[in-house]
């Protein structure tokens, strides 16, 4: 399955991966926070540096993980 990966510490850091199992979500980073993908088309013209390309991408993914390296709103 495809995901969005982004960062707690920051809010522009993003990138894609396939993800089979709990196992390679853990091995992207040890503590992370699973959910739904809820980010949309309309919110990454606030992302420095979101590329038009990946927009095909964001709108497949249906997982998002964040990395839980710093405090989370």
């Amino acid at each position: 399955m495809l995901t969005i990966i982004t960062k707690a510490s920051s809010s522009y850091w993003y990138k894609f991966k396939n993800v089979k199992t709990l196992n390679d979500v853990l091995d992207i980073y040890p503590h992370c926070i699973v959910e739904e993908n809820d980010i949309t088309v309309n919110d990454v013209p606030y992302w420095d540096g979101f590329r038009k390309e990946d927009i095909p991408l964001l709108k497949k993914a249906k997982c998002h993980i964040t990395i839980y390296d710093d405090w989370v709103e």
